[in-house]
């Protein structure tokens, strides 16, 4: 059994009232966990709209409280967000962003001052929070930080290259292979992004289309990383899906394991 890392866990409560967000405490996911072989995981909180300083605070001390194997993401946005469609839903978002920059108010800082060095990585979720200015991105560069952010509609892998990822010093994570939910477009987009790009890795996240995983893993089989999106799935529920697609056992172990312990400085496991 191939001992895991799942890069992509939401914990904690949304207040968009979505059934697919839900509520998943950490002593829960550590049963999940447990059953699925996952010996390191790192969470966020799901999408609130009231921004993320009381619940990215509440999960750090959360994760803190527990035995390690959970580290907590720093949920952050800004006022940049991407209009890549014609959709009248963003476009005012965008409106509503631009206007408050201009007005100076601004976006309350997403995390207490001075801790952002105590989170693993950051999570960025373009579309709904926006992306936060260029000091953010020098705070996440200083603390030398990862960026997982999510790709597909609405954020797609072109706006992540020209407006994140050059802002970013250190690895970018783009979730479900860069296609949420169901875009090959912008999947051949984000593989050739990771093929060009040594910073960029992809994870296995939300994407349920057995072709479109085994595209990625063709092409780009040493840039991605293992990640369920739980509570949407499980973690074991989510690595069968890998598992119906990668047969090669090395290749099994540096997705759902070693390359992520690379990134975030674990050691590997011994074979």
């Amino acid at each position: 059994m191939t001992a895991l890392f799942d890069v992509h866990v939401h914990l904690g409560r949304s207040d968009t009232g979505e059934l697919y967000y839900g509520l998943l405490e950490r002593r829960e996911y550590e049963r999940l966990m447990d059953a699925a072989g996952v010996e390191q995981a790192f969470a966020f909180a799901p999408m609130r709209t009231d921004g993320y300083r009381t619940a990215n605070a509440e999960l750090l001390a959360d994760c803190e409280a527990g035995d390690g194997r959970i580290r907590a993401f720093a949920r952050l946005g800004g006022n940049r967000l991407p209009v890549a469609e014609p959709q009248l839903w963003i476009a005012r978002r965008a409106l509503r962003a631009r206007l408050g920059s201009l007005a100076g108010r601004g976006r309350a800082p997403d995390v207490e001052p001075g801790t952002l060095a105590r989170y693993a990585g950051v999570k960025l979720l373009p579309h709904l929070d926006g992306v936060p200015d260029d000091d953010v991105f020098e705070a996440i560069n200083a603390a030398g930080l990862p960026v997982l952010t999510h790709a597909g509609r609405y954020a797609t892998p072109r706006f992540i290259e020209r407006h994140i990822l050059p802002r970013l010093t250190g690895t970018l994570i783009v979730a479900h292979l860069g296609a949420f939910p169901d875009r090959e477009r912008d999947l051949k987009d984000a593989v050739e992004l990771a093929r060009r790009e040594p910073r960029v890795v992809l994870d296995t996240s939300g994407i349920w289309i057995r072709d479109f995983l085994a595209y990625a893993v063709e092409r780009v089989p040493e840039r991605i990383v293992f990640g369920s999106d739980c509570p949407l799935t499980t973690p074991a529920v989510a690595w069968r899906m890998v598992e119906s697609v990668v047969t090669d056992p090395g290749l099994r172990r540096r997705i759902g394991h070693d390359l992520a312990a690379d990134l975030f400085g674990t050691a590997a496991p011994t074979p």
